[in-house]
């Protein structure tokens, strides 16, 4: 780690050249050189509450504004930012490798992020490959899978643009169809999640894509069990997981799914612009490459050639490393039994008002760390007034960020949500229903 000197020293350099403010680039050298100690992990035996208001102060959360909205961008915590400004400012030193620039070729901080990215999710190293955000993974498997003219590709009807939009050029492109289950809002078991799928399976379908937990209402779906369907009607499984990694255990190998998208910067709180993409390992050349450079047909290097992008910002893949090493010194169980924790109260409270319902939270298995409902009976989409905008207004009076309108909230708890936060919302709610 660079030293106080150091940064003091390169603070007033960044202000001078850069037209930085002195107290602006001297806060980004403070991030560096100090942040709040890890509280210990036997105060969470002792006082979970304290626990988790003193790790609290490893963000840079404003005090005035709350966010409960993660589930679109999360909120990276000071070790993160420091291993990424750090990298930042080492490389411009050119100490490392002639080239060690992400996005072409393959080096310790790579081999290091990937092993370790891999080893969370349960894959092999060779089956992962860093890409930016599920987006441009989802659009990866779409571009690359060869399909003709008729065949099918079987989604539901809460998938995310950066899912969906790609089968839509595709059906566009080449006549591919696209067919759509309608998801239950909420569902009551995996069986009947399962059985929509299975009826919807025809003789052209030859890919199943779905997200893992949906954008639109948060609900978890059964993974293992739809790629399940896919196997035994011998289609391909491609699963959009931008909102999975973080918020639940993922294990590739047992999930049996082809291909696998996410998105670390949600719910893994990572850099934005940090995501990867899982190839299993057979399937490795029924993918045809999304952007072509050298080694675009290098078989040999498995998933990794999907890695070969051009020039890209190796220092967030850095941050993404560290973020995986934070994770895990809080605890994966730890995190999802809280987000779990917090996201129930919300669900406990919405669930005492009778004209709204939770479309996502039935049983634990379908949520986690989002909660979502609607008011019922359900207005049209579109709907701009009435039902939950005036919620909505008193949320932004308050400067809380949430996603809804009218007809719909979502709301998203992180380890970082304090009680206080959630007591803000609720207010918001009660006041705007009463209006």
């Amino acid at each position: 780690m660079l030293r106080r000197r150091e940064f003091i020293q390169r603070a007033a350099i960044a202000a001078s050249l850069l037209g930085m403010p002195l107290a602006r680039a001297e806060a980004l050298g403070e991030i560096t050189v100090d942040n709040p100690p890890m509280p210990p992990a036997s105060l969470f035996a002792s006082d979970p509450a304290r626990y988790w208001a003193e790790l609290r102060r490893q963000w840079l959360l404003a005090s005035d504004h709350v966010n409960l909205n993660c589930g679109s961008v999360g909120c990276t915590p000071l070790p993160v930012l420091r291993a990424m400004i750090e990298h930042i400012l080492s490389a411009e030193e050119y100490r490392e490798p002639a080239y060690p620039w992400f996005g072409y070729d393959e080096n310790e901080r790579i081999k290091q992020t990937v092993d370790a990215l891999a080893a969370f999710v349960n894959a092999n190293s060779d089956e992962i490959a860093l890409v930016r955000n599920a987006t441009e993974a989802n659009n990866i498997m779409a571009n690359g899978i060869d399909m003709k003219p008729g065949e099918e590709v079987l989604m539901t009807d809460q998938e995310h643009p950066g899912g969906y939009c790609p089968w839509d050029v595709k059906a566009a492109r080449y006549g591919v169809k696209i067919n759509k289950v309608t998801l239950p809002r909420p569902p009551q078991s995996v069986d009947e999640v399962v059985e929509l799928f299975e009826r919807a399976m025809t003789p052209s379908t030859r890919v199943i894509f779905f997200s893992h937990i949906t954008t639109a209402t948060g609900v978890i779906l059964p993974a293992k069990e739809i790629c399940a369907v896919a196997r035994r009607h011998g289609a391909l499984s491609a699963v959009d997981g931008a909102h999975a990694i973080g918020q639940i255990p993922l294990n590739m190998h047992d999930m049996g799914c082809d291909f696998y998208g996410s998105s670390p910067h949600k719910w893994l709180m990572a850099p934005k612009g940090t995501g990867f993409l899982y190839v299993r390992d057979e399937r490795t050349k029924d993918l045809w490459a999304h952007t072509a450079t050298a080694n675009w047909n290098n078989y040999d290097i498995k998933a990794y050639r999907f890695s070969w992008i051009g020039t890209s910002n190796l220092s967030v893949m850095v941050g993404l490393r560290a973020a995986l090493d934070f994770f895990n010194q809080v605890g994966p169980d730890r995190i999802y039994a809280r987000q779990h924790e917090l996201a129930t109260q919300v669900r406990d409270r919405v669930l005492k008002y009778p004209n709204l319902k939770t479309v996502n939270a039935s049983k634990d298995e379908f949520y986690n760390a989002l909660t979502s409902f609607e008011v019922t009976p359900p207005l049209p989409a579109g709907t701009t007034t009435g039902g939950l905008k005036k919620a909505m207004d008193e949320c932004a009076a308050r400067n809380m960020r949430v996603v809804g309108d009218a007809t719909h909230m979502r709301i998203s708890t992180n380890i970082f949500t304090q009680p206080t936060e959630l007591d803000l919302f609720y207010d918001a709610l009660d006041a705007g229903l009463r209006a």
